[in-house]
């Protein structure tokens, strides 16, 4: 039994949609939100940042979005995109300088680049997760870019194939279990960190909205107490940072920028990653006068702008 159907609206009905939910059109004209609408934007997708503004709960205008217009939800559309390219960028670099990083420890400890890997292979075996790995790996041995890979080392994996054909979340497992067999408190941290980032990384992969949802208490973790500590060493107040990083996805980019500083290497890509995170701060600051009443997203973008600024300026 199906629930029943929504009729497919087209941008006339949508606006008149918005306007009878309170969605004023004053920072933009009505022809201009329906030729964005026809041209540049999934309604679903745009509609969907209104859960960041408050509703009137009695009165005339009861269920009534309060002071909210149009354009904002097509700036909070536009910051959003920027950020999702954005924390691809970095969490892309980052993977990166993480398999360097786990090689260059391994290197430290052992010559060998083949038992590690044999050894995580016969621990999966033994709590029978090896055919996901397998699976993982049949599905690459037809691919374009690690196909050749595979088929070649197949059953014998030297670390540093090992950690280019796998997915990010296998390699965050493998990480981790390198870390414990190194005895590594630092790495097997960092691994806890890398599971906060991996779902930032496939939202912003699969063009999710990221800042959809700012309202606190969402995250199912507490945030790692080094960071914490990292952010009240920029002065914010124990109050201000709890309530901001108990929101799941600004916890999850606080995490990543605080973990690529910590592992990423290069002055060169860090300097790169400095300018792109400016240009955000710079894009979030445009219209900033828009959410004058609106405390959630205001609160939200001066938390993570002071981030970037303190840690990510221009003397990287």
């Amino acid at each position: 039994m199906y629930k029943e159907l929504k009729p497919m609206l087209n941008a006339e009905e949508l606006i008149k949609h918005l306007e009878s939910k309170g969605v004023k059109f004053e920072l933009t004209s009505i022809q201009d939100a329906r030729k964005y609408l026809e041209e540049n934007n999934n309604y679903f997708k745009l509609v969907s940042y209104r859960k960041n503004f408050s509703k009137y709960e009695q009165g005339n205008n009861k269920g009534k979005y309060i002071n909210l217009d149009f354009k904002m939800l097509e700036d909070l559309s536009i910051i959003d995109m920027r950020l999702r390219k954005t924390m691809l960028s970095i969490v892309l670099d980052l993977e990166h300088y993480a398999k360097v990083k786990l090689l260059s420890e391994v290197e430290k400890n052992t010559k060998d680049g083949y038992s590690l890997v044999e050894k995580y292979i016969i621990s999966l075996k033994n709590k029978n997760e090896y055919d996901f790995l397998e699976n993982e790996l049949n599905k690459n041995i037809k691919g374009t870019y690690c196909g050749d890979l595979v088929a070649k080392y197949k059953g014998e994996y030297p670390i540093w194939v090992f950690v280019e054909i796998i997915s990010f979340g296998r390699f965050i497992k493998f990480y981790m279990f390198v870390a414990n067999e190194l005895q590594d408190k630092t790495m097997i941290d960092e691994a806890y960190l890398l599971k906060n980032v991996r779902e930032l990384r496939n939202a912003c992969a699969h063009n999710n909205c990221i800042l959809n949802d700012l309202k606190a208490g969402t995250s199912n973790y507490k945030t790692n107490y080094r960071i914490l500590n990292e952010i009240a060493n920029i002065g914010i107040s124990k109050e201000t940072r709890n309530k901001r990083m108990s929101n799941s996805r600004i916890q999850q980019i606080i995490t990543l920028l605080y973990l690529n500083k910590k592992i990423t290497t290069s002055d060169g890509v860090l300097k790169h990653q400095t300018e792109k995170l400016r240009d955000l701060k710079s894009r979030i600051e445009h219209h900033i006068d828009y959410y004058s009443k609106n405390n959630l997203i205001q609160a939200n973008f001066n938390f993570l702008n002071k981030i970037i600024d303190n840690w990510y300026n221009s003397s990287i």
